[in-house]
Order: structure tokens, then C-alpha cells, then sequence
């Protein structure tokens, strides 16, 4: 007997999401403190308050389905993420939801990189 079966693949979405919020995070940065003239640290800045792993933490998934079903799709990218995060041997540690954790933050991290350098040259310009 074959059946066929559709899995949901929802991790571009959730990390879609959780740039978005931090991209937020960094407007509201830069709004509180005007005085800003370098783009700020994500890590030391940003996450003072731990508003960035808050995003994070809330984008991965906490049901069973999909979380396994993230894991069938995205196994290799999550266990690479895992790995590169250093804290550990064993990527499928709570359920896996480490791993998935580990991919949206560097996820983040790289858009921050990237692209946040923009939003701050915007905001200056704003203010002129």
C-alpha cells in the first residue's frame, strides 16, 4: 500500500518572523535612544534585556509534529547549527528544539550582519 502524506515545512516562516520582530527591536532601539550614532550590538545592545533571545526562543516550534517534521525536512542545516553553537554532542537534545533554536538565531544573527546597517542608515537619515 502507498500513501501519500504533505508535511507543512514551516522554518522559513518562523525565521522570517523572528527578523521581522528583531528588525522591530532595533527601530525601538534607535528610537529610545536617539543619541545612537553606530549601529548597535545586537548581542550587547539589542539582547541587553534579552528581548532578542525572547524572539527567538518564542520562534521555535513546541509541538511534536512539528518539530519532526522540521527534522525530516531541515535535519542536516539543524544538526549543522547545533554543532557550530559549541554546546554539545547531541543535536536532538530537547526533542531537537535546540537545534532548531541554534538555526533561527544564526539565521538572525546573519540578517543582522547584512542587512541591519541599512535600517540604521535609514533611521539616520530620518533624522535629518
Amino acid at each position: 500500500m502507498k500513501r501519500t502524506i504533505e508535511i507543512e515545512d514551516t522554518l522559513d516562516n518562523r525565521v522570517e518572523c523572528a527578523i521581522d520582530e528583531v528588525k522591530s527591536e532595533l527601530e525601538n532601539y534607535l528610537k529610545e535612544n536617539p543619541d545612537t550614532d553606530s549601529l548597535p550590538c545586537i548581542n550587547n545592545d539589542l539582547d541587553y534585556s534579552g528581548a532578542i533571545h525572547s524572539i527567538v526562543d518564542s520562534s521555535v516550534p513546541i509541538y511534536t509534529h512539528e518539530i519532526k517534521s522540521t527534522w525530516y525536512l531541515h535535519g542536516s542545516e539543524l544538526e549543522e547549527a547545533y554543532e557550530n553553537a559549541g554546546v554539545g554532542d547531541n543535536p536532538m537534545e530537547n526533542d531537537g528544539m535546540s537545534a532548531i533554536y541554534f538555526y533561527i538565531m544564526d539565521k538572525v544573527q546573519e540578517w543582522y550582519n547584512n542587512e541591519a546597517e541599512e535600517v540604521f542608515e535609514k533611521w539616520m537619515e530620518s533624522k535629518k
